[in-house]
Parts: C-alpha cells; structure tokens; sequence
C-alpha cells in the first residue's frame, strides 16, 4: 500500500511537470523571427509577409513578391493587408488557403440599351494560385445573362458558361440560384489563370425597369444565398469573398528535398499536389502551428480541457511529445482496455473477518474445554 502510493505521488508529479512542459509550448509561432505577424486583424504567417526580408523569395513562381502582403490603409484609415489589388481577410496554413475579396463582373446598359461599362472582364493571373473548387462557385445574376469562365486547366484553354432569364420578380425564388435569375455551377478542378466575364443577349431592354445589369463572379458558396434584391443591388458590390488555394514552387517534395530547397520545418511533412506541380507542409499528428517555419510546429497538450483525447472517465491523461497516454485513477486498475475498479481491499477484508471469526471460535471451544474440567 505504501509503495502504491508513493508509485502514485511519482506519476502525479510527472503528470505536473508535463502539463508545465506543454503550457510553455503552446506560442505557436507564425512569422519569422523579428517580423510582423499581421496586418490589422489579419494573421500574416509565413511564407507570406509584409516586408522585404519576412516572405519568402520563390525565384521559381513567374511572378515576383508571389507571397508579398501590402500591408495598407483603408478608406477608413485602417490597415489592410492586399495582394496584387485584392483585399486580404484570411490566410490559413493548416489549409493552404487564402481568402481574398475578387471583383465582380458587372454589364450595365441605360434604358435605351446602350453600354455603360465597356470592359467588365475580370481575370486573376496567378499560376501558382487554383481556385478552390470545394469553397467556390460560378455564378451568373440577371434576367438577361450569361456568363463565360475561362482558365488554363492542365496547360489547356478551359471554358464553361452559364446563362439566367427571367421575366418577372415573381418567377424568382429567393434561396434558388437554378437559371431563374440566378445560375451557378461548379469549377472545373486545378483551374489557374481565370478570367471571366458577364454578358446581355438583349442589352436589357426588355427587363431593364427588372434588372438593369449582369452580373458573373466567383464567390465563397457557404457566403452566398441568392436573393431577387441581388437583381438590383449587386451593382453595388464591387467585390466578393473568394477562396484561392496556394502551394510551395513548382516542383515536387522528393526534389525539393534532394536539392535542399524543401521549406517544410520540423515535426511537419511535405505533401505533393494530386494533379499539378508544387507541395505543401503539414504539421505531423501532436503537433500543431506553422509548418513551414523550422521549428513552427509545436507539440500540442491533449491532456488540456480544449483538445480531444480517449481518456474515460477512470482516467487521467499524461501530455507525452508529440502524443499522450492514459493512466487509471488510484482505486483503479487496467482490464484489457477498461479502468476497473480494485477488488483487493474489499477480498482482504473478507480474509480478516474470517480469520478473526476463525480465531474466535477457536477461543470459544478453548473456553468450553476448560469450564469441562471443573
């Protein structure tokens, strides 16, 4: 008993110090060391940043300053993070994402027909950026619309359209985006290099007191819900959220790595893209942060409150590097995979009630012995 429980003090006190240990490595660094980590309230992590020095030089993407923030000034006199001429509102790591607000295409035409916005066709040069096929679509708003996007998909000219009629407000359903003042469809996978544009088959003279414009932009799914105001009001909006996705270089992890160019820090591992050129870093199972600094990926405490781990409820958990176990609470032992509770006190008191009644009786017939005599 007393070395169970001096067995005990030891691992409480193990279960102390690793807590400790995990609490001091829970700052997940995001930039590089003396470099700014954001802009406004958006997080800048590297390989991105916003001065010369904190982003990284990829000689080997066509365009220069590829991971270049312009950590700028609003309207308001806030900071905003840009890239090229689009805003910044997330840059996620974990996800190799980056969400930007994109331009919207817009055709307007006064009542007579003629055109008010000569060039409304929107394009994004960015090679080594794909449009997000899971968060995205294409989406074309009016009642004299159709809409063409068009990219380089495996170094081939790709194009899909989509064309939306209507005739009334009445016929629009609100929430429904299938033709009737709104059409949507999905992009094509690993489409780079778009450009995309709206268009009038009848300049909008015959619904122009409806819907006066057309529209056609790719917009982050889960933020759109088509409405019949979005007929009018949409000319209003000069951007939409979009989702990009990004990757490291144009070249595949093996050779990265044999050449000493792989940017992928500790405790992490490099992933090649499934149809294109390039890689992505990725923090192993324990670790979390940014794995594309060299020691950006920190061991994470599943022992704590707001992580997940397997302990039950006759259990305590013990935060290991990189993993954690599970121990039984004193009063419990392991049974297969279950914490039971001991059965040895209670067998032990058994034992000693039984010998006390054994040596009771044992006393009682030694008694009647003696009285006998007499």
């Amino acid at each position: 008993m007393v070395f169970h429980r001096i067995l005990m003090q030891v691992i409480w006190v193990g279960v102390i110090l690793s807590t400790i240990m995990a609490a001091t490595a829970t700052t997940f660094p995001l930039a590089l060391p003396n470099c700014p980590d954001s802009c406004g309230n958006v997080k800048i992590p590297y390989p991105f940043g916003t001065i010369d020095g904190c982003y990284l030089n990829d000689t080997a993407n066509i365009d220069d300053g590829y991971y270049f923030i312009n950590c700028t000034s609003n309207a308001q006199g806030q900071p905003q993070p840009m890239i090229w001429n689009l805003n910044v509102t997330s840059i996620s790591t974990e996800s190799s994402e980056i969400d930007i607000q994109m331009y919207n295409s817009i055709d307007c035409y006064d009542q007579s027909g003629r055109p008010l916005s000569p060039d409304n066709a929107m394009s994004l040069y960015a090679p080594s950026f794909t449009v997000s096929v899971t968060k995205n679509k294409f989406v074309a708003v009016g009642c004299d619309t159709y809409a063409i996007l068009s990219g380089a998909l495996n170094g081939q000219l790709s194009r899909v359209g989509s064309e939306s009629t209507c005739n009334k407000t009445l016929s629009v359903v609100n929430g429904t985006c299938s033709g009737i003042g709104c059409c949507q469809m999905a992009i094509p996978q690993d489409l780079t290099k778009i450009a995309f544009e709206a268009y009038s088959n009848s300049n909008h003279t015959q619904v122009w007191n409806l819907n006066p414009c057309s529209f056609a932009f790719v917009i982050q799914e889960d933020k759109f819900n088509f409405s019949s105001d979005y007929l009018i009001s949409l000319r209003n909006n000069e951007t939409l959220p979009m989702v990009l996705e990004w990757a490291i270089r144009a070249e595949t992890c093996e050779v990265a790595q044999n050449t000493g160019n792989c940017i992928c820090g500790g405790n992490s591992t490099c992933i090649d893209l499934k149809n294109r050129s390039g890689y992505r870093c990725q923090c192993r199972v324990g670790y979390r942060g940014n794995p594309y600094l060299k020691d950006g990926c920190q061991d994470i405490n599943e022992c704590d409150v707001k992580e997940a781990n397997n302990c039950t409820s006759n259990q305590f958990c013990v935060n290991d590097v990189g993993l954690y176990h599970c121990l039984c609470l004193e009063g419990y032992h392991l049974d297969g995979e279950a914490c039971v509770p001991n059965q040895a006190a209670p067998k032990l008191s058994l034992a000693i009630s039984l010998a006390i009644g054994k040596l009771f009786s044992c006393s009682l017939v030694d008694m009647a012995k003696r009285v006998k005599k007499f």
